[in-house]
Parts: structure tokens; sequence; C-alpha cells
């Protein structure tokens, strides 16, 4: 364990902390670019499709769902339950009134 007691310390776990988090966001943005065009992938697909294993994934994809950039379902498929992902639509970012005030407007 680094010694954070020092200055130069508790720099080191300063700079760790914001590469891990630099790391994430990057994570989440190049799996939402492929949640993107293939919507209703199972967290095992997206995972052989980037070549990053199912937890990373998983870890991401909660991220994500979170801070509400996509939606997931629970679904069977060969007798096994998978957890499918899908991009939230545009629409989904806006209240109904917002939807109605667009329909609404003119050009």
């Amino acid at each position: 364990m680094p010694d954070v007691s020092s200055k130069k310390g508790q720099e080191r776990m300063r700079a760790a902390r914001n590469a891990r988090v630099r790391e994430g966001l990057d994570t989440d943005y190049e799996l939402y670019n492929v949640i993107s065009r293939k919507p209703g992938s199972s967290v095992y697909e997206l995972a052989k499709t980037l070549g990053w294993s199912s937890g990373k994934v998983y870890g991401s994809v909660r991220r994500l769902e979170k801070d509400n950039w996509i939606n997931t379902e629970k679904a069977e498929r060969d007798g096994r339950l998978i957890l499918k992902v899908k991009p939230v639509e545009w629409f989904e970012f806006l209240t109904t009134e917002e939807i109605e005030e667009f329909k609404n407007m003119e050009f």
C-alpha cells in the first residue's frame, strides 16, 4: 500500500484515481458506440465484439444505465437468462410536454 501521508503519496493516489476515471469514461463511450450499432445485444455478445471480459462490459453497462444512456432488459435465450442492452431513444430524454411542444413547432 502506498504511503498517502506524504504530499507526494497523495498526488500519486489522486493521479491513479483520475486515470481510473478516464479509463472508465473511455470504456463507457466505446461500449455505448457498439450498443448503438448493435441494439439488443447481450452483455456476452458485447464482450465478444469488443474483446473484453463480461465483467468489464457489465460494469460499464451499469454505469451507462445509471446515467440513463441505455436500457437493459432481462430475456430468455436457449433456456438461459440474458441481459439485453439497448440505447435510450432520443425522445426518452424529453418530457411529454416537450414532445408536444416539438409537434406544435412551426419551421
